[in-house]
Order: structure tokens, then sequence, then C-alpha cells
């Protein structure tokens, strides 16, 4: 037997240990925990945002709780995390609050991404008037009581961070949702060619453990939560929070988060049930079932990069469209003007392959894929636009879409028709500093 020179022995020691430490650096820890955030209807009057018509009236009761559901995310010294939320949407002031209350975790307005499932029955927690004249004046305590909440799930999740596989899949799911705007303006979008866009894409990130047993699933669907009406007045998650229900009970342990999409101009198609709460279980059982499907082929792998981008552009000045200003809405622009955002937060998040690209408000569908392709050739293999995402802006339309009116144009859309392919061009200049900063 020939012996190893001493310093050859040294230097194989050094060459391994510096091999461990460089595969230590790579590994991707991964936490996950829900926490509920269903307001004290009896303590307090919490008016439901969602529907005007309702006209501020408080919650009359819960039909089923509210939740949010945190993935922190650690690779290295790099920590960031993903809060989704059983809101109608999610506001800087919430955010800021549940940063305030974490600050020991180190995270900041930049490493941390909250959304919201864009539920018509959860409480309106706007503190600027002009929201409050639309959906009721929220007891800042509500807020106050949700974003501990929201913190505490945060330290719960940095508490049970352990090495993680990710995996991606999707699938299309036709006759789930529709083109809701599909009958304003219609002799003129005939005349144009036009078609209703749709990409019913339900989508699922699937976090494991080194024992292969599933941690957390992510789940991406673009429609809106509105198969209660303005006449309900109890709290409830809606479809999104039956879909994620269903799925922990199929995946015992594991956290079920939902993520919303370009949903401004989508609305759900196909439920059935004897009255809106049977057609709300009926629609997310059967997109749990899809779910769990495409969760269950859904191959992971370890050492998956992570990385966030955070920026903040200018606004266009703030502008009602001309069916606005020739209706009862006119008498709200001064408001819009006051309270309303003139820097929008776009946020794109990271995790492997796969990135989530934030924007502030109700995207439609076009505008969505505008993103998509955007953020895509910055290298990200699959892309997902989140609508409802750090703040608020209304409704994200198209120069297409802007001039046929309609709800989400005249009621709904503050900013002008070029707000949309503006806040798609915006994301794949994040992405783009994103995928530069990658290792």
């Amino acid at each position: 037997m020939i012996a190893m020179p001493r310093c050859c022995s040294v230097i194989a020691v050094l060459c391994l240990v510096c091999f461990l430490a460089a595969v230590s650096a790579n590994a991707l820890d991964v936490g996950a925990a829900g926490c509920d955030i269903t307001p004290d209807v009896t303590g307090h009057k919490v008016p439901m945002a969602g529907y005007g018509a309702r006209k501020g009236q408080p919650s009359a009761g819960v039909h089923d709780p509210l939740h949010a559901k945190v993935l922190f995310f650690r690779e290295g010294k790099m920590s960031m995390a993903l809060v989704t939320c059983d809101l109608r949407s999610v506001t800087p002031q919430l955010k800021q609050q549940a940063l305030q209350k974490t600050i020991d975790l180190g995270l900041t307005p930049d490493t941390l991404f909250l959304c919201g499932s864009h539920t018509h029955d959860g409480p309106s927690i706007f503190p600027e008037k002009f929201w409050q004249l639309q959906f009721g004046e929220c007891d800042p305590a509500v807020i106050d009581a949700m974003s501990s909440a929201i913190a505490a799930g945060l330290h719960a999740a940095a508490k049970n961070l352990a090495p993680a596989r990710v995996g991606f899949g999707s699938e299309r799911l036709d006759g789930f949702t529709r083109n809701r705007r599909w009958h304003y303006d219609n002799e003129a979008r005939k005349t144009a060619g036009e078609t209703a866009a749709l990409n019913p894409i339900l989508s699922v990130l699937r976090v494991d453990g080194d024992d292969g047993k599933c941690r957390a699933l992510l789940v991406h669907f673009a429609t809106h939560p509105t198969l209660l009406g303005a006449s309900n007045m109890l709290i409830s998650a809606e479809w999104p929070g039956v879909l994620q229900q269903a799925l922990e009970l199929a995946f015992p342990g594991a956290v079920a988060l939902y993520c919303n999409g370009a949903e401004g101009d989508q609305s759900p198609d196909g439920a059935k049930g004897e009255d809106e709460f049977a057609r709300v279980k009926q629609y997310g059982t059967r997109l749990a079932q899809r779910a769990q499907s495409v969760a269950q082929s859904i191959v992971t792998k370890p050492n998956q990069p992570i990385g966030i981008v955070r920026i903040m552009p200018d606004l266009p000045p703030i502008g009602f469209s001309p069916g606005a200003r020739n209706g009862p809405y006119k008498s709200y622009e001064p408001f819009a003007r006051e309270a309303l955002p003139k820097k929008a937060e776009i946020q794109v998040l990271r995790i492997g392959d796969t990135a989530l690209a934030g924007l502030p408000g109700e995207p439609i569908c076009e505008v969505g894929m505008d993103t998509q392709r955007q953020v895509a050739v910055a290298g990200f293999r699959n892309v997902l636009t989140i609508g409802l995402a750090n703040d608020y802006l209304g409704y994200i339309v198209n120069e297409k879409e802007y001039p046929h009116g309609g709800y989400e144009v005249d009621e709904r859309s503050y900013y002008g028709p070029e707000l949309g392919s503006m806040l798609a061009s915006k994301a794949g200049e994040a992405a783009r500093k994103l995928s530069g900063s990658a290792r």
C-alpha cells in the first residue's frame, strides 16, 4: 500500500471541506405554516369588501374561517417569504405592520411577497377614504390583529425550515372559467375580429422534504371568487378556501396555498349546487381534485435557486375613463386623485425555474399573458402572473379593452389605457434584474 504524502492528504481534506461548504451554501431550506386571520365580527363592526352593493354594511357572522399561508425560503444568507391571504386584496399597511412584527426574521419590503385570493366575502381593510366610500371603514384593531396573526405565521414557518425539494406542474382546465367582459360593446368586437381571451391553466408548485413527503402546495388559477353574491353577509374564503382545505386533507401535514392570477375579466364557470354555498363547495372540490392529480405527477428536485426583486416605477397620471366621467362615478374622482398610489409595487419571486410576477391589482387575461411573455424572456421556464399582490390599483386593462368600457374600465380603472402594457413591461424589467443577479 502506497502512503499518501501528508501535504496531499491535507489538500484532499481542504477540497472536501470546500465542496461540502459549496453544497451547503446552495441548499434550499423551506418552512411552511398557516394561521387564522378571521376577523372578530362579534367584537367589531367588520364591513365586507368585494361588492359595493353592500354599502359598507358589517358582516353578520362567519361561515368559514379566513387564513394566511406562509412559505419561508432560505438559501445561504438569502431569505424571502411568500404569504397568501384569504382577502379581497392586501394593502401596504398590512404588509408594513407584518414586517414591523417580524424584525427579527430580517425580512424587508423587498423580500416579503404578500397577495390576496380576492374573495369577495372578507373584511374591508382599506385605510383610504376612496375605498371606504365604497366598502366601508374598518376598525384598525381588526387590521392589527390580522397582521399579528400573519407575523405569527411567518415566525412559525421560519422555525420549521428544513432542506426542501421543489417541482412544478400544470394542466389546462376548460369549462372552469369564462371571460365576463364578453357582453360589452360586442358589435365593435365582432367588427374588429376579436375573440374572448381565456388562459385556464391550473399550475401547482410542490415543495417536498428530503424524505419525499409533500410539505406544501402552491396552487395558481386565475378567476374571480364570486360564486357568493352581494346578498351574502357571512365571512367566507369562498372556493379558494374549499380548494386549500381539500388539498390539506389529501396531503396530510402539508400546507396548501392559493394565488390568484390575471382574473380581471375571468369569472368561474360550471359550478353546480342547490344554493351558493353548495356551488362554492362543488367548484372548490373539483379544482382541488385536479390540483391533486397535477401535484402527484410532479417530480421535485433539491438545491433549487431562489431570488426576489421589487421595483417601484411611477404610475401614469390618475384619470377616469370617458364612461366614468359621464356617469355617477364621476364624484369619486377627487378622492381617487388624493388617495390612489403614485407608484406601482412590482415584485418578481424566483423558485427554481419558476417565476411569480406580482402585479398590484386585477390584470385582465391579456395583460397576464403579456406579463408572462415579458418575464419569460429573462430565462424563466414557468411564469405565473400573480394579481392582487402587495397593493391595489384597481383593474389593469390594456389599450384594446379600454375603449370597450364596462365595469372594469368605467368603475375600477384609474390610470388610463396604457397601464396594462406598462406594468407588463416593468415586470419584464424586474425579471431581467432578477435573472442577472442569480447565481
